[in-house]
């Protein structure tokens, strides 16, 4: 029993710094991408913007799905 919270308390985390950094180095290299396309800052703009609205609503509707079940 204490090996295995001794495993988790290490491997939680361990999974959460990869997780932001594999994030943080994706919508880096998006907004790289952006820039140096056509739509230049602009696009990294849009792209921002559609995330600072998208996800809270997303998490929205995710809760009061949830909410509903239960």
């Amino acid at each position: 029993m204490k090996k295995d919270r001794m495993m988790m308390a290490v491997l939680f985390p361990l999974l959460a710094v990869v997780t932001v950094a594999t994030l943080a180095f994706g919508l880096g290299g998006i907004f790289i991408a952006l820039n140096e396309t056509g739509a230049g800052h602009w696009g990294a703009i849009i792209i921002g913007a559609a995330l600072v609205v998208g996800v809270p609503t997303v998490a929205f509707l995710l809760e009061r799905m949830t909410e509903k079940r239960g």
